[in-house]
Formats: C-alpha cells, sequence, structure tokens
C-alpha cells in the first residue's frame, strides 16, 4: 500500500473522533425543538406543547453543559496525551462518549441529563486535542495539512449524518419519546466504533521517540512512509526527529508555565489561544446549535406542518453546504496556505453576516414590521400575497456563510495548532487552545438565545464585525506554516532557548548566564559552545535495527500497540548532521 493511501486511511479512522463531535452537534440541534423532549425536561407545556417562558434559559443550559464537559476533557488530555500516549487517550475517549450517549439517551431526569452531556463532553474534550495532534505526528509534511483537515470533514459529515438520521427518526416517531432516545442513544455505537478502530492503528512515532521507544518508531515510520527502515527517506526522517527529539529531551520536563513566559513559546500559544477563540466568535455554533429555532424566527412558522421545513429540510441543506465546503478547503490549503485561506475566509463570513442582517431588516420593513419587541423574531408569520424575497436571500447569506467557514476557519484552525508546537509542550499548547475553543463555545451558545431575544437580527451585526476583525489579525500578525515540517517550527517562532545540564556550561560563561527571555550575548556563546560539547557526546549513527533478535518481528508488535521489553533508546546522528539542524 502507497504511504499516501495508508496516511489518508490512518487519517480517516482517527477522524471518527471528528465524526462523534459533528454527531453531537447535529443531534442536538434537532432534539430541542422536538415537543415530546421539551415536554419531558421542561420548556414546554404539557397540554398544548407551546413554548414556556423557561425555554432560553433551559435550552441554553442543555447545549452548553456539553462545552463545560469539553473544556475540562481538554484540559485533562494534555497530561492524559503525553503519559499513555495519543492513541490509548482517544481509545477510552471512545468508551467515554457511548456511556455519555447512554446515559442521555435513558433518562427522565433533566440533571442526569445535563450529567450525560458533560461525560459526552469529556469525551469530545480528548478527542479534539489528541485527534488532530495524531494526524500531525503521522503525516508526511507535504500533505499534512489536508490530512488534519481530514478531523473537520468529519465532524462536518457526522452533523450531517446526524441531520439525516434524524430527519428520518422525527418522520417516523414524531412527538413520541422514542424520537429523542433513539436520537441521543446513537451515540453508543459511534464511541465503541472509535476505540475499536483506533486499537488497530499504530502509536505517533514522534510520541515513540518521546518515551525512548526508538525502534518502535522507526517500524511505525516505516509504515507510515511506505518504504523500508532501511530506505534513505525513512532514516533522514527518523533521523530529523530523533535529534529534535533529544535537544527537546535536554531541555527538560515541560511546565505549564512555558508555554506563557519561555521565548519561541508565549507567539505560539497566543496564535493558537487566539484563533480558537475567533473561530467561536464566527457564530458558526450559533447556526449548527439553534438553527431550526433560527429558521422557524426567519419563516415566521408557527404550525406543526410547516415546522418539518425548519427542522428537516432546511438543517439538511445546510449542513450539506458545511461537508461540501471543507472540500474545497482540504485542496486548498497547501496551495493558498494557511495565512491566506484564513484572512479570505474571514472576509467572505464577514459579508455573508452582513448580507443576513441587511436582508433580514429589508424583510421585516416589507411586512411592516417595526423594532423588536420583547418578544421578538425576525419575521412575522408568512401570509398571502406577501413577497417574501427577502426572507430566501437571508438563508441564501447563511449557506454562503457555511461554504466559506468550511473551507477556512473550520479546517484551519485545527491544523494550525496542532503543528506549530515544539513537542515537549505539544500535548499542553494543543490542549490549552482547545480549551479556549471549547470556553468561548460555552460563552457563545448561552448567551445567543437571550442576545437574539434582545436585539434580535442585529446580532449579524456583531459578529460581522467579529469576522472582520480576525481577517484583519490573520493578514496583520499571523505567520505562514504551510510546507515546513513539524521540526522546523522554529524558523518561523523562534527557537525556545536551551535548559542545558549545568555542568555542560563552560565554567568562564556561567557566571554570566541569563534567564534566557532575552537574546543576550552571553547566552548565545554559551549555547555554541554548549552545542559543540553536545555534538561530541551523540555516538555515530549506527544502521537502523533489523529486529531479528524478536520472534515474532518487531514492525508488528509495534503496529499492534504493545510495548516492547527490551527497546534501547533511539539512536542519533553524526555530529555534523545536528551541526546542519541546529545552526
Amino acid at each position: 500500500m502507497s504511504s499516501n493511501i495508508y496516511s489518508w486511511l490512518v487519517s480517516f479512522a482517527a477522524g471518527l473522533g471528528g465524526f462523534c463531535f459533528g454527531y453531537e452537534i447535529g443531534v442536538i440541534g434537532q432534539v430541542l425543538p422536538m415537543q415530546s423532549f421539551g415536554i419531558r425536561f421542561g420548556y414546554r407545556d404539557p397540554a398544548t406543547g407551546a413554548l414556556l417562558p423557561n425555554t432560553p434559559d433551559l435550552q441554553a443550559w442543555i447545549t452548553t453543559s456539553f462545552s463545560f464537559g469539553t473544556f475540562f476533557g481538554a484540559g485533562i488530555s494534555t497530561q492524559l496525551a503525553d503519559f499513555i500516549g495519543r492513541k490509548w487517550s482517544i481509545i477510552l475517549a471512545g468508551l467515554l462518549f457511548s456511556a455519555g450517549g447512554a446515559i442521555q439517551a435513558s433518562t427522565d431526569q433533566l440533571a442526569l441529563l445535563i450529567f450525560g452531556r458533560v461525560v459526552s463532553g469529556l469525551a469530545i474534550g480528548v478527542t479534539s486535542v489528541c485527534v488532530p495532534l495524531y494526524i500531525a505526528e503521522a503525516a508526511p509534511t507535504n500533505i499534512r495539512g489536508r490530512l488534519i483537515t481530514v478531523y473537520q470533514l468529519m465532524i462536518t459529515i457526522g452533523i450531517f449524518i446526524a441531520t439525516a438520521v434524524n430527519a428520518l427518526i422525527i418522520l417516523s416517531f414524531n412527538k413520541t419519546d422514542t424520537e429523542w432516545r433513539l436520537a441521543l442513544g446513537m451515540q453508543v455505537p459511534m464511541g465503541i466504533f472509535l476505540s475499536v478502530f483506533m486499537y488497530f492503528l499504530p502509536f505517533s512515532p514522534r510520541w515513540l521517540l518521546s518515551k525512548e521507544r526508538g525502534p518502535e518508531a522507526l517500524a511505525v515510520l516505516s509504515k507510515l512512509r511506505g518504504a523500508d527502515m532501511h530506505s534513505e527517506l525513512v532514516r533522514a526522517e527518523f533521523t530529523h526527529i530523533s535529534e529534535s527529539v533529544q535537544i527537546e529531551r535536554e531541555m527538560g520536563e515541560a511546565h505549564w508555565k512555558d508555554l506563557f513566559v519561555q521565548q519561541g513559546v508565549r507567539n505560539r500559544t497566543f496564535f493558537a489561544v487566539t484563533l480558537q477563540a475567533f473561530q467561536q466568535f464566527t457564530a458558526i455554533n450559533v447556526i449548527l446549535y439553534y438553527g431550526p429555532t433560527i429558521a422557524d424566527k426567519l419563516l415566521g412558522i408557527e404550525n406543526d406542518e410547516d415546522k418539518l421545513v425548519s427542522s428537516v429540510y432546511m438543517p439538511l441543506i445546510t449542513t450539506l453546504f458545511n461537508v461540501l465546503g471543507t472540500i474545497p478547503g482540504m485542496a486548498l490549503i497547501e496551495r493558498l496556505g494557511r495565512r491566506r485561506l484564513l484572512g479570505y475566509g474571514g472576509v467572505v463570513m464577514a459579508t455573508a453576516h452582513l448580507m443576513l442582517c441587511l436582508f433580514a431588516s429589508f424583510d421585516a420593513a416589507a411586512v411592516g414590521k417595526s423594532a423588536p419587541t420583547t418578544n421578538s423574531t425576525l419575521t412575522n408569520s408568512t401570509t398571502a400575497g406577501e413577497d417574501r424575497t427577502y426572507l430566501w436571500l437571508s438563508e441564501v447569506s447563511i449557506n454562503i456563510f457555511i461554504l466559506a467557514f468550511s473551507a477556512s476557519w473550520g479546517p484551519v484552525v485545527w491544523v494550525y495548532q496542532s503543528e506549530i508546537f515544539p513537542l515537549r509542550v505539544r500535548a499542553k499548547g494543543t490542549g490549552l487552545a482547545t480549551m479556549s475553543n471549547w470556553a468561548w463555545n460555552a460563552f457563545v451558545a448561552n448567551t445567543f438565545p437571550r442576545l437574539f431575544a434582545a436585539i434580535d437580527k442585529y446580532a449579524y451585526l456583531l459578529y460581522s464585525v467579529a469576522c472582520f476583525v480576525m481577517a484583519a489579525f490573520v493578514f496583520l500578525f499571523l505567520p505562514e506554516t504551510g510546507k515546513m515540517s513539524l521540526e522546523d517550527m522554529d524558523e518561523v517562532f523562534g527557537r525556545p532557548p536551551p535548559k542545558w545540564p549545568r555542568e555542560w556550561y563552560p565554567p568562564e560563561l556561567a557566571a554570566n548566564h541569563s534567564s534566557g527571555d532575552e537574546d543576550h550575548p552571553e547566552d548565545i556563546a554559551i549555547e555554541l559552545t554548549v552545542r559543540s560539547r553536545m555534538q561530541n557526546l551523540l555516538e555515530p549513527m549506527p544502521p537502523p535495527p533489523s529486529f531479528s533478535g524478536h520472534d515474532e518481528g518487531d514492525a508488528s508488535i509495534a503496529m499492534s500497540g504493545e510495548p516492547f521489553i527490551d527497546a534501547p533508546p533511539p539512536p542519533f546522528s553524526d555530529g555534523d548532521a545536528l551541526s546542519e539542524y541546529v545552526s
């Protein structure tokens, strides 16, 4: 099997974590408007099915409880991914996702429903960190961006499948508890599938090297690249990764404070955290979480027959655009680069939000609607003879926004944060950025129902301004990272200052050694001297291990995930190769 084909298969299998994430987003948007669900959990009148005054608050808490779970799941994954590896973290997350789905589908109590959503959120928090990280560390440099966008593609497919499956459920079991129990219960097999598929995938070669399991890493890298482990291609990449791991290991254990104070790292933290926050202020999850509710207001739908339009047909169209828009993003991310794709996408999204606000205003004026009231909606109920052209142009604007987001800010933000951090802080850095995503996700999702009730369509004007601001930020400040290996990101963001063992410092310079936060001449002299001494300490690189001493074959053991009992530390290159790398 060719290298690229196997890499794509690995990415799609790991990307099932994104599929679970997408299904969760899609399912809640359709479950919330279900009459039986609203009656069961207290925001609809049992006699008439009408919405009660507490609807915005309860819907907001049901929705954002998932985001609270993802926030803490992302935080936990920063330690879990380094301790047990990216692979086993994703496997555990799959099982946790199934457990959360089972709790949600089986309960009749609001407290247990929220608890189940928190549990599912913990799982998705872990996968949202570990899946892009795993793909980035396994992917070849030339297609790394495209492979990481598989995660976003699987999210969009998960949303679409949730919409399609639940459309059938709504049509078959309308107004019964079965419809929402079945919709939420579909999470159980999805989590199990994720865990099973991940069990048969290899470990991350970079994680293996960080754990001094060099022979396993070499076997996995050979499999991922579709080349013999003795080949020049595999040897060169293995050497490059090994040198980087060794240098970072000599820098000592990573600490959380390194993300904020260390030169060459703190700027990466700022960009990753900021981009993830900006992604939420595009308002993508407002549309996905509350799509049917927004559509009801846009179309002025009040009767049950017409509600099928907002709860079934329109979400299908929107989520299909979400899938289709990701495909050009996958094609353009290596051609245009991360920076231009984010910038252009931000401008198009801002324009789409502005069009939505304007068209909704024109439609309101056309039907004689005045300023918003406490019970405001975007439109009144449709009556005979009214021209609703502006209304449908509003819907077109929403889908233009969806296309722009799914081709740019949807996939590229995950790609960017997964590739910029040094290995020693990569799990912590990506975890912190993902926590930023989920924290702002919870804020936006929780405040939107109240914001929409207060200022109506003008909420989209605020989101338009936000998208223009983020486009400007990208064009003015964001560095490009395309076509560079993970080990070469120091050339873009700066090399973290070394923390060499004290005994390596030349006596004449050790007394003047500074803190490392600035490029003092003494530090430069120390670093040059230390590098020279480090070259002398490293032994010449022996030939790659043949694994002939193992009965079952180390390559097969590495691919199955079983640890080596007697695996030696990874070999490193000779001094000349190291000198070329660190210079």
